[in-house]
């Protein structure tokens, strides 16, 4: 061989041993974490990692106080159903319960917002929650969207075009500003003449072709023209001013389509989202934002939550978080624990008649041993989400033992056709539709049982 091809490749060995020293390195250095972003993991030798280096496994729940024990009925055969740790302030499940039983009469449609991450983006089983609550209980419409959203041509549960307004998450790394943070998650600065238009739709889902009422959502400081057109008619035009909280317009009828559009603006004005709702029924607002873990809800102001709570009262929080959190070698997390705790305590205050559910994180596979099998920190996640629930005396439910346990996304996988993504972590549509059919069950199992003990206990 001649001595340039044995030093090449010298060089050659010496580059790939480089490599891998450094990516087995890598391997064992804890999670990297950049605000809400979590640096994806790697490790070279996870399939040859035995099961035992992480032994976990579900708890039951925690011990509950007296007065929630009285209210806690045996579950349905086949159902999973929903813990309820509230104490006497009644902050889990009640709130929903006791505006479905005055949906009629309420004046307003019971609202329900589901906050959580890529798991429910596209309104991904939000949307199939929706239609099976309105077909219950009543109502219509989309419920809220933001000015904007990168899965606008994916959702299909409405139709949204807009203009070039200038958008923001809490996700930005540059430009976002902390002082407007909110339970969406974005918001908006527009331009004279930026608009955003909703159609209602009939294809996928029921009750979202018309609605009777769309409003305008804003927040910041300063004043703002805008302009409503309906169906294609006559516009409406308001001027609103605004100083640091949450506000509003509407405007009302068999509203089929509308259009919103910014005439002026001035620079600290800040645009948040369109409703579309119903008088009456139940309203779904889907608040995802993508790779969160939900902490950021902490950092919201005391004004905007308690501007949100009066401008558009919600029943029922939904805390729905975890892709984000759950990790390979992961399995303490006290940490997260304790400030969701204090991020659901911080809503709560705000938002005083507002009852919370913790929703657990859902499946989540790895290879290991040649097999998918559950990635090691999902059980220890689903137990410390229950911890949440527990220590903010909320309701919590296990989407992990609802859909199946271990294996489960691996048969929503295979099924024909199939219900989730080759990631082994993400539901597609038709499995949105089988999970939200499990957590219906489980609000109208839950209405009946809290109906039953109130006529037992007045």
């Amino acid at each position: 061989m001649k001595t340039h091809e044995k030093g090449y490749l010298h060089a050659v060995a010496l580059t790939v041993s480089v490599i891998l020293l450094l990516l087995l390195a890598l391997s064992w250095l804890p999670p990297i974490h950049v605000g809400e972003w979590q640096m994806r993991r790697v490790d070279l030798l996870a399939d040859l990692r035995p099961d035992s280096v992480e032994a976990e496994s579900l708890v039951s729940a925690p011990m509950s106080t007296q007065s929630t024990r009285a209210r806690v009925d045996t579950c349905r055969a086949g159902l999973t159903c929903i813990n309820e740790f509230s104490d006497a302030e009644e902050r889990g499940m009640s709130p929903l319960y006791r505006a479905l039983d005055s949906v009629a009469t309420l004046g307003r449609p019971v609202r329900i917002a589901v906050l959580g991450d890529s798991y429910i983006e596209g309104d991904i089983l939000t949307g199939h929650l929706r239609e099976l609550l309105q077909q219950r209980y009543g109502g219509c419409g989309v419920g809220f969207l933001p000015i904007t959203s990168n899965t606008a041509g994916f959702r299909i549960s409405v139709r949204q075009t807009f203009s070039n307004w200038e958008s923001h998450n809490a996700n930005d790394t540059h430009g976002y500003e902390n002082q407007w943070a909110n339970l969406t998650g974005h918001y908006f600065r527009a331009h004279a003449g930026d608009w955003v238009r909703v159609n209602g739709v009939s294809s996928h889902y029921a009750h979202l072709d018309t609605c009777q009422r769309s409003t305008l959502y804003y927040m910041g400081s300063g004043a703002a023209t805008v302009t409503a057109t309906v169906n294609g008619g006559g516009r409406r035009q308001f001027d609103i001013y605004v100083n640091g909280s949450v506000g509003s317009v509407s405007v009302d009828g068999a509203i089929g389509s509308v259009s919103w559009r910014v005439e002026r603006a001035d620079a600290g004005v800040r645009f948040l989202g369109v409703a579309m709702d119903g008088d009456k029924g139940v309203a779904v607002d889907n608040f995802s934002l993508r790779s969160a873990s939900g902490i950021h809800l902490s950092g919201i102001r005391d004004e905007v939550l308690a501007g949100f709570d009066r401008e558009r009262h919600y029943d029922l929080v939904v805390v729905m978080y975890g892709l984000n959190v759950a990790g390979r070698r992961s399995s303490d997390y006290t940490s997260y624990r304790g400030q969701m705790t204090r991020a659901i305590e911080h809503m709560k205050s705000n938002m005083p008649q507002t009852g919370f559910l913790v929703v657990s994180v859902g499946d989540r596979e790895e290879k290991r041993g040649g097999q998918m099998r559950t990635m090691r920190g999902v059980l220890s996640l689903v137990n410390a989400q229950q911890t949440i629930a527990y220590d903010s005396r909320v309701a919590f439910w296990n989407l992990y033992t609802a859909m199946g346990g271990e294996g489960s996304i691996v048969k929503m996988v295979n099924a024909k056709p199939p219900q989730a993504n080759l990631d082994y972590t993400h539901i597609n549509f038709r499995g949105g539709k089988h999970l939200a059919g499990l957590l219906f069950d489980a609000i109208a199992w839950g209405h009946e049982q809290h109906n039953r003990q109130s006529a037992s206990y007045p």
